[in-house]
């Protein structure tokens, strides 16, 4: 039986007009060079992924990754602001954009919000940005795009508008397994089959990351498993910069 013989020809026009979530949300990202976007289904994600989606909005339907591609070191160094928290050129830029992603979609009729950050929103951004497309995360626990490597800066929204897309299975891998990061994290933390944040955040904060350093509040985080990865392209360097003092 036809799909017209079930449903009226108006009700199918109807469904034809309803747009998928990227259709959408490609027309504010297409225009930058410095940014690409990426849906996925929260069906389709992770259990713990998807219980956080639920959880933060839930009606909502798919996620959407925004990466910013990361060109210079400045864009990624941190600020601490005066209210406790913090900053940086790339988070800023990222978030004007998800806001542009966020009023298009709400100005489609579905319910959309972005994710908080930075904090600990209780979202690891690189398993919903591996879910839906954009890169695989590495051997340095850094999500790894084809083409950017690990610079790229990661945002996600979550909204009720429906993708189109359908999962084809897992990212094709990026990371060659080099084991260049895991000689040269100074903290021990990357190994070959795991990534022990808490190691790295605690040899961190011993040396001092996360006291602001100068008068612009500098917040000097370790970046060498980036810096050593052979993927992608490196950001252009800063000039200038003092080492970050030994911690008292």
């Amino acid at each position: 039986m036809s799909p017209q013989a079930i449903f009226p020809s108006d009700i199918l026009d109807k469904r034809k007009m309803i747009p998928h979530c990227e259709d959408i949300v490609t027309t504010i990202v297409e225009p930058l060079a410095c940014c690409d976007v990426w849906t996925v289904s929260v069906r389709d994600l992770d259990q713990r992924e998807a219980e956080f989606i639920h959880g933060f909005m839930p009606m909502a339907r798919t996620a959407v990754v925004l990466g910013h591609h990361v060109v210079t070191e400045e864009e990624w160094q941190w600020y601490a602001t005066e209210n406790g928290g913090q900053r940086c050129a790339a988070d800023d830029h990222a978030k004007e954009v998800c806001e542009g992603l966020q009023q298009k979609l709400e100005a489609r009729g579905f319910s959309t919000e972005v994710v908080p950050y930075p904090g600990e929103s209780g979202l690891q951004f690189r398993f919903v940005a591996q879910a839906a497309g954009a890169g695989a995360i590495g051997t340095n626990a850094f999500l790894l795009h084809p083409e950017w490597g690990p610079w790229i800066h990661l945002r996600v929204l979550a909204t009720g508008a429906s993708t189109g897309t359908k999962r084809v299975g897992e990212c094709v891998q990026v990371c060659n397994a080099c084991g260049i990061c895991v000689s040269a994290c100074p903290a021990g933390a990357i190994q070959d089959t795991r990534f022990d944040g808490l190691l790295c955040r605690s040899h961190r904060r011993a040396k001092g990351e996360y006291v602001p350093v100068g008068p612009q509040r500098e917040l000097r985080y370790c970046a060498i498993c980036a810096q050593c990865c052979p993927i992608g392209d490196k950001p252009q360097a800063r000039s200038g910069v003092v080492e970050h003092p030994p911690a008292a």
